[in-house]
């Protein structure tokens, strides 16, 4: 049987729930309300942090130092926090003497010292922030504890301290690809090649170990590497890689090829593409149209002719009209004999409308 709910309890139990309710109200108001303050404040703190850098940049390090009101916002961590994060935004945007007093600024206010509590914050994004901003102000005093976060768990600290490590000593900090689990991201192969300027000594980068990888992304980014730095002496070690099983890898190989081209290219091309997967015959075609090698046309023509697939049909095309052969595709397209298909696929490449 069930026990009877007396009046008295039933009031009891609706009070309880409404000053719930009512304790629940109370702490979202203050939360909106702490956050506005948060936000209202840190939108007062950038126009300050802004004129000062800009202060700095245009006075340079001898600009009058007495400032009272902006020492006293100094002394809130949070106003430090903002600061730190528009003088590592500010550095990205400025070069030579105006970079130099962004970072004059950084430690004549002892931001450093922020930079390295947030390396030693549990949340990933702190420590990542904290990697970027002694990177951005270079910090050299920090590389060997970017080394130790290669291996962080988190992929948001390791992909910076990759980063950080290859910004302050160049190809030479690349040496982490030699035992990497991790996938490379497009986005920090983009970064890691558009921060190496130079390789000055070619024994610092294992270019052959990194070719082996079983890291399909390593493999990648080295021939992506190979090619902005013209590694021509690699080249057969690349040509050996289109028997790589990845589709990505020989895609970026026949791409490392046509940019190392010999006398040789071409016909190594010719001999792999009946064995290559579709996309990698188009990416052989495209190579053949940058080249415009004569040698290739009747290669071409017997794939407009014979090859199964449509896309390569229009790409053997195209790369025929780049050859010259623009009259012989439009004899055969006015041809009765020529079937209707090969008509519009000529007619495009020619950028022709059929009759």
């Amino acid at each position: 049987m069930f026990q009877k709910i007396t009046l008295h309890e039933l009031v009891l139990a609706i009070i309880i729930v409404f000053v719930l309710v009512l304790l629940l109200i109370i702490a979202v108001l203050f939360y909106s309300f702490y956050k506005y303050r948060v936000l209202s404040n840190r939108q007062v703190w950038t126009q300050i942090i802004e004129n000062k850098i800009t202060e700095s940049i245009v006075m340079g390090q001898n600009f009058v130092e007495n400032d009272e009101s902006f020492d006293m916002h100094l002394r809130e961590p949070a106003f430090r926090s903002v600061f730190l994060d528009l003088l590592v935004a500010s550095e990205r945007k400025f070069s030579g003497v105006a970079r130099e007093e962004i970072t004059h600024l950084f430690y004549k206010f002892s931001l450093e010292d922020e930079a390295w509590r947030n390396l030693i914050k549990k949340k990933a994004y702190h420590i990542a922030g904290g990697i970027q901003e002694l990177t951005a102000m270079r910090v050299l005093r920090a590389l060997p504890k970017f080394t130790s976060l290669l291996e962080h768990r988190e992929k948001q600290v390791y992909v910076e301290a990759q980063y950080g490590i290859v910004s302050f000593k160049g190809a030479e900090g690349l040496s982490f690809l030699d035992n990497l689990k991790h996938p490379l991201s497009e986005w920090q192969q983009l970064r890691l090649l558009n921060s190496i300027i130079d390789i000055p000594d070619p024994q610092i980068v294992n270019i052959t170990l990194w070719l082996r990888s079983e890291n399909t992304s390593v493999v990648i980014f080295t021939l992506r590497l190979m090619r902005k730095f013209q590694m021509l002496s690699y080249y057969s070690e690349v040509l050996e890689l289109l028997a790589h099983n990845d589709t990505a890898v020989k895609l970026q190989v026949v791409r490392t090829l046509e940019a190392f081209e010999n006398n040789n290219t071409m016909e190594q091309l010719v001999s792999a593409f009946p064995e290559e997967t579709l996309a990698v015959q188009i990416e052989i075609l495209k190579a053949m149209k940058v080249s415009k090698s004569l040698e290739c046309d009747g290669f071409l023509k017997k794939q407009l002719w014979e090859h199964p697939a449509v896309a390569i049909k229009i790409w053997s095309a195209e790369v025929l009209v780049t050859l010259g052969e623009r009259q012989y595709l439009r004899d055969m397209a006015l041809d009765e004999n020529t079937p209707d298909e090969f008509k519009h696929i000529i007619n495009h490449a020619l950028q022709e409308k059929v009759c």
